[in-house]
């Protein structure tokens, strides 16, 4: 049981919020531009998590283009998801909910993702998610991308929270491995965008939907 003195940092893509129909809308009319075979959003959802120039590149090699063209299908593809990051996206099951419990109960939540920060703070806008948190990490020039804890560890120091333990909830190895790397503990949420059995993630939690977080905590 955890007890009452956690921070919560959650991952966005996969785990908050089902985003890969918009990133798929934004590839496809990259694709289009630079006549390069189609991609699915089955199979995009596979290559989210490292970041757009990780995915943009995965990408390019699966629809068969070559690495000359890495940095203008990233630029390219990076302008139309930073349009419009919010038309076709959801959130994930049981997000709503749990959110608006641990708001309720007063428990300190953040975000930590590599998605890049402007487009970040516009989507949790746009999808009215901003009230529930009171740090939003995301990608920015010079500070690593999980798996590395760098994120994470500026996350936590931008916490103004008497309690000094957190949990990084997500749903794939990055978001596991960057809370071992910080020191703290992590939990995965089944059905987001890993196709690694999350029992095989290594995180010290394993819960089937998002809902099962409030379970771990003592709330009075």
């Amino acid at each position: 049981m955890i007890v009452e003195n956690y921070n919560i940092i959650f991952d966005l893509d996969g785990t908050l919020v089902h985003s890969v129909p918009d990133m798929h809308y934004a590839i496809v009319k990259t694709l289009s531009k630079y006549n390069l075979n189609p991609i699915s959003e089955t199979k995009l959802q596979t290559f989210v998590g490292q970041g757009m120039l990780s995915l943009s590149k995965r990408v390019v090699d699966y629809c068969g283009g070559n690495e000359s063209l890495y940095e203008l299908v990233y630029k390219d593809y990076r302008q139309n998801y930073s349009e419009q990051p919010y038309k076709y996206s959801s959130l994930m099951a049981g997000v709503k909910e749990t959110l608006e419990f641990f708001y309720k109960k007063n428990v300190p939540m953040g975000i930590c993702t590599n998605k890049r920060q402007f487009v970040t703070e516009r989507l949790i806008d746009q999808m009215n998610l901003k009230k529930y948190f009171s740090v939003v990490i995301g990608a920015r020039d010079n500070v690593p991308l999980k798996p590395k804890p760098d994120m994470l560890i500026l996350a936590m120091q931008q916490f103004k929270s008497i309690k000094k333990s957190y949990l990084m909830v997500g749903d794939t190895l990055n978001d596991v491995n960057a809370a071992k790397a910080a020191n703290i503990k992590s939990a995965v949420i089944a059905g987001g965008y890993t196709d690694i059995n999350i029992n095989e993630l290594g995180a010290n939690y394993t819960l089937e939907n998002m809902r099962d977080i409030t379970t771990l905590f003592k709330i009075n």
